[in-house]
């Protein structure tokens, strides 16, 4: 049970911080989850919940909101139509530097995370997600600020008005109340940065560094008062660390190579460009593939043929940076094929994709389905067998997949491994006719 705390905090935000929840998102699952939990778990019953049809109404619904004085919780799919939406945020976090900004996705890779929360989200949900964890996470990310937070807020104040001594009064009293707050610490480096003290405000950041290991503000302070300075080697430094940290970053990749042109570097810089040239062609080549992959989806049903033109155009568009993310539209292939009735096709395609994801339960699964519709049923026992090596829970995965099984089992002589798997069939659904009559075929055939 999720402590009382998280709802507290949800409901202090709608009813009395006057939030509003807005939502990029063509997942309209997720958007009436969202309203039902705000309603049947929290009792909220203002309809709080907007949903933004698509980003080009997005500038017109954030002022209307900003114009109500609302606080802002935006909730964004991390692509939309196709297209990530990294730049989006950026873009909208500079105007909108309150807002609190939530990014919806599927599984994702870390580096990807690290990027986005580097451009401003303040937190992500992997969908689907229960009523539990979506509150906690929105309480997670609107939770009232404490002394120090609204002590910060104030110093931004003074930054923006370009009062820097008192900035560095609060600075300071950040930090006697929490030695070490790398919160603090930038706060004080830039207020010393406004003041025009270099030295003080490098010390400042390189403490709030320390501080926090993986934070990469106080990196990219650094470097830009080593870039003020005109100091290349100093700024390239904390630029190359940044890299590591968060590898995805195009923009920087750029700063880095043109570095390495100042400093006569020009072999160091062509590597560091030709990756940035490698990473912005293979989002490009992402968003394309996921347009013909939809139109495959189209097709899938009614014109298999034609879907298997556009899954083989979905991954010829990334023919240089397949990854484990193409295993699903292998396995769509695959199935697109033996649809055709050309199982062999079919293990073709699913045998590339084990180059790519060796260990894929699944991808055994689908040769196995491909050797049986070939009545090979001794090699689909094999891979069958491979299968459930690496996931021995596979056939949980459904009562098909778990009948399947029982019926390769039953056809490559393996009785008792047959009859195990159709009484557990039968035990996930009791009134599985196709799993009924193979049960008695096994019986009878022991």
């Amino acid at each position: 049970m999720r402590p009382k705390q998280y709802d507290e905090d949800v409901r202090d935000f709608i009813q009395n911080r006057r939030g509003i929840l807005l939502v990029l998102s063509p997942d309209q699952l997720f958007i009436k989850n969202l309203r039902a939990t705000l309603v049947r778990h929290l009792l909220i019953k203002e309809d709080c919940v907007r949903n933004i049809a698509g980003p080009d109404m997005l500038q017109k619904e954030l002022k209307k909101a900003a114009s109500e004085s609302r606080n802002i919780v935006f909730f964004i799919e991390r692509e939309f139509n196709g297209r990530p939406t990294t730049d989006l945020i950026q873009y909208i976090k500079n105007d909108f530097r309150e807002m609190f900004i939530i990014v919806l996705t599927n599984e994702v890779a870390r580096e990807k995370l690290i990027l986005l929360h580097e451009v401003g989200a303040e937190n992500f949900i992997t969908k689907p997600i229960s009523p539990d964890t979506l509150i906690e996470k929105i309480a997670f990310t609107v939770r009232p600020r404490g002394q120090i937070g609204e002590l910060i807020e104030a110093g931004k104040q003074f930054l923006e008005l370009q009062q820097f001594e008192r900035a560095v009064e609060i600075g300071k009293k950040v930090l006697e109340i929490k030695e070490n707050s790398p919160s603090g610490y930038i706060l004080l480096g830039d207020a010393f940065r406004g003041l025009g003290k270099k030295d003080q405000a490098l010390a400042a950041y390189t403490q709030a560094s320390k501080s926090a290991k993986l934070y990469l503000e106080p990196l990219k302070r650094i470097a830009l008062v080593h870039k003020e300075e005109g100091n290349v080697q100093e700024e390239q430094k904390y630029l190359e660390q940044l890299d590591k940290l968060s590898p995805l970053n195009i923009e920087r990749k750029v700063s880095i190579g043109a570095n390495f042109i100042k400093l006569g570097q020009e072999d160091k810089a062509k590597t560091v460009f030709d990756s940035a040239l490698k990473l912005a062609t293979k989002e490009a080549m992402s968003s394309i593939s996921k347009v013909s992959r939809a139109i495959a989806e189209q097709c899938m049903q009614t014109n298999p043929k034609l879907s298997e033109h556009y899954l083989r155009q979905t991954l010829e568009a990334k023919a240089n940076f397949l990854d484990k993310s193409d295993i699903d539209t292998f396995n769509r292939l695959g199935i697109t094929l033996r649809r055709q009735g050309r199982w062999e096709d079919s293990i073709t395609e699913y045998r590339k994709a084990l180059k790519i994801s060796p260990n894929d339960p699944g991808l055994y699964y689908n040769i196995a389905m491909a050797f049986t519709e070939g009545k090979n049923y001794q090699e689909a026992y094999n891979h069958l067998v491979k299968a459930i090596k690496i996931n021995p829970q596979i056939h949980r995965t459904s009562e098909t997949v778990c009948y399947n099984i029982a019926a390769v089992f039953h056809r490559a002589d393996k009785k008792d491994l047959a009859l195990e798997y159709a009484q557990y069939t039968l035990k996930m659904k009791p009134n599985f006719t196709k799993a009924m009559t193979l049960l008695r075929e096994i019986q009878q055939s022991q």
